[in-house]
């Protein structure tokens, strides 16, 4: 049987909420310590379902060794509202098909 295909919405839900909780930004493996997933995991959210919600502010440019993001100013904003995750993504789809 194992496991799911695709993302998990604990995973999800824990990931967005340390994000939340450190709107300047956090490294990656900040990230993976205190959710207790490898930073691979980390990653391949960020860069997969939550890509949209994020912004990388790592310097320099390719692979950076210690790599920081953190939630959208927008994305922060409709949390504070009160939003749930997928009525956000939901309208960032909706604005991405506009423009």
């Amino acid at each position: 049987m194992g496991r799911k295909k695709g993302f998990d919405e604990k995973k999800i839900g824990k990931i967005i909420s340390i994000l939340a909780a450190n709107p300047d930004g956090i490294w990656i493996r900040q990230i993976a310590k205190q959710t207790d997933y490898s930073p691979p995991t980390i990653t391949h959210y960020v860069e997969g379902i939550l890509a949209p919600l994020v912004e990388d502010t790592s310097l320099g440019t390719g692979k950076p060794l210690l790599r920081v993001v953190r939630l959208k100013p927008f994305v922060i904003e409709k949390l504070q509202e009160g939003k749930d995750i997928r009525q956000i993504m939901k309208i960032l789809r909706l604005v991405g098909k506009i423009q």
